[in-house]
């Protein structure tokens, strides 16, 4: 039982820690943002431009954290995206005119250590929890994520009753401090198998990148169905990020500006996820991977016709329903996958479709809301359905690696 497991415990406990401050953050930008401009399309180019970060640093990302050790580089990230998040906070309080561009520059760094955090997490589970309840362990992960994701959004909407936006990110910051704490005192009783921690060895992982990833890729030249899958990854984030761009001006039309519908909405979403978690042994299957992205495509279609708010709630229940189980299939299969020397290279593989994918198609959906919420959630609707006939060709052509069976050592944490 993974609950019987200290590690899976401490981690699960770390990301709930971390996920209630990315519960305030998203929503208390959006406000802060939204605030400032009177447009969804400043955020939508935040989440544009951490895109283009990830893409830039996933590459070397990668190799790097294959070379070191996972539990201390999500340490490392913890902290470094706590101190981000306080100088945005100086930045909001101290810079009135002209904030935009400087909260943007802060946010591109906090892509960083949010995408290294991630292949470090990649790397820590294919290492540390046992093979056979890494299923449920990822659906988990996406259950973690969302409970404390909707902690922080109830939390939220307490702040904002006697503080601002900029205040609420202070919480954030502390939650990343406890995230980074709780992973520090997680004790493994066997090494990841990586070499000694030099400034030579350091040096020989970035200049060795390309090798690395020449290496790497090789195995799967003949895979395209391989890569389609990574890129398909960037499929349920930008639908997520969508959401999340198109509450605030949703509420500012359908709502009269109640601050509090932000939270709510967001939180039918994240109902749905964990909703979707207890069914994981039925629901994360290859050949569902249609139904779940055509869902996601359905749930914008709602949201872009509908003026009802027992449809707007429908559909954002439903969006998260579906994205909990197309997101725990691909991320399962790429993680078994990977070869074991090259986990972190496969989720910073992963990581890279999902930078580019919001590179690329967030601006699209912030110039369709320019002209009206009902174009900007009709081109959500859009993406998702070109994404779904994407996934109808894997669950047909997708022929998946002989599961490993051999049981990983138990870990033992204080």
């Amino acid at each position: 039982m993974i609950w019987k497991d200290p590690v899976s415990r401490a981690l699960l406990s770390a990301i709930t820690l971390s996920s209630v401050g990315v519960g305030i953050h998203l929503l208390a930008m959006g406000q802060l943002l939204y605030d400032q401009t009177g447009s969804p399309e400043a955020f939508a180019l935040i989440l544009t431009l951490q895109g283009v970060a990830a893409f830039c640093v996933l590459p070397l990302c990668g190799p790097l954290v294959d070379s070191v050790d996972s539990k201390w580089v999500y340490v490392g990230c913890g902290v470094g995206r706590a101190v981000t998040v306080l100088v945005i906070v100086a930045i909001a309080t101290t810079a009135q005119e002209g904030l935009i561009p400087y909260i943007m520059g802060a946010a591109v760094l906090l892509a960083v250590f949010d995408n290294v955090e991630r292949s470090a997490l990649f790397k820590f589970t294919a290492h540390h929890i046992n093979a056979t309840h890494v299923v449920r362990f990822n659906s988990l992960i996406g259950v973690a994520f969302q409970a404390g994701a909707l902690s922080g959004m109830a939390l939220l909407g307490l702040i904002l009753t006697w503080a601002s936006p900029a205040d609420a990110l202070l919480v954030d910051a502390t939650m990343s401090v406890l995230c980074a704490l709780t992973v520090a005192r997680i004790r493994l009783p066997a090494p990841e198998g990586n070499p000694p921690f030099t400034v030579a060895s350091l040096r020989g992982a970035v200049t060795g990148v390309v090798g690395e990833w020449r290496q790497m890729l090789g195995p799967y030249r003949k895979e395209a169905v391989v890569f389609v899958m990574i890129l398909m990854c960037a499929a349920d984030f930008v639908f997520a990020h969508s959401l999340s761009t198109l509450v605030v001006p949703l509420v500012d039309e359908f709502y009269g500006s109640r601050t509090w519908y932000i939270s709510v909405l967001e939180a039918s979403f994240a109902i749905g996820m964990i909703s979707a978690s207890f069914f994981s042994r039925h629901l994360v299957k290859q050949r569902l991977l249609p139904l779940w992205l055509l869902t996601q495509c359905g749930a914008a279609v709602l949201l872009s016709v509908s003026d009802l708010g027992a449809v707007h709630f429908l559909a954002f229940f439903l969006g998260g329903f579906a994205n909990l189980n197309s997101l725990t299939w691909l991320l399962t299969s790429l993680q078994q996958h990977a070869g074991d020397g090259d986990k972190a290279k496969m989720a910073s593989l992963r990581l890279l479709a999902i930078g580019l994918g919001t590179a690329l198609l967030m601006p699209l959906v912030g110039r369709a809301s320019a002209t009206s919420l009902s174009v900007g959630f009709g081109a959500v609707a859009g993406i998702m359905l070109a994404l779904t006939l994407c996934a109808a060709w894997i669950s047909r052509t997708y022929r998946p690696r002989p599961a490993v069976t051999a049981p990983r050592p138990t870990a033992v944490a204080p």
